[in-house]
């Protein structure tokens, strides 16, 4: 008797640390990834892998598959984000001028408290789900669209999967950082 999942289909895709072997990808099969599309690019020696998993819940969905992926043998080191935008996406995701929005960023217009940008060094990048989050607080109903909870848990696992993957084996050390 095989066990029913229940629960929704969640669609994201894992990048990997290096194109799979078709060895890997048999082994990604055999360990239940048979829910993956691997796309690869053997030119740069990349690949990601797509699923359509089934679960109950989206951060069930990206576990699982992490899982899988591990089992086979594979390092995922993000996952595909929209995220990380400039002040030039933010503008146009919210329908503003880029000055008007850099002015914003800076405190010169507005409340201030805009989120800062999360790179220091050359061009700043900031969290999409975090600058929305603002706009909605300072702007209500005049916001741009909020980010989903699928945006959002998205644009979560893939900062943690990047700090895991930057961590290598210091991350159980580490694990502190991230508060519960």
């Amino acid at each position: 008797m095989t066990e029913q999942m229940t629960g929704e289909t969640f669609e994201f895709t894992f990048v990997l640390s290096e194109a799979p072997t078709d060895e890997q990808l048999d082994s990604l099969f055999e360990a239940g990834g048979d829910d993956a599309t691997p796309e690869l690019n053997l030119k740069t020696n990349t690949g990601s892998l797509h699923f359509a998993r089934e679960a109950p819940t989206l951060a069930e969905a990206l576990v699982s598959a992490l899982h899988t992926i591990e089992a086979a043998g594979l390092h995922a080191v993000a996952v595909e984000s929209n995220d990380l935008v400039t002040l030039r996406d933010i503008a146009a995701r919210t329908g503003r001028t880029y000055e008007g929005v850099r002015l914003l960023a800076t405190g010169q217009r507005g409340p201030g408290a805009f989120p800062p940008p999360m790179s220091s060094r050359g061009a700043a990048l900031y969290s999409w789900v975090q600058v929305a989050d603002w706009f909605d607080a300072v702007f209500g109903p005049d916001a741009p669209a909020l980010p989903s909870e699928f945006d959002r848990t998205i644009a979560t696992a893939d900062h943690l999967i990047r700090a895991r993957a930057l961590a290598g084996g210091e991350s159980g050390v580490l694990a502190g950082l991230v508060g519960t």
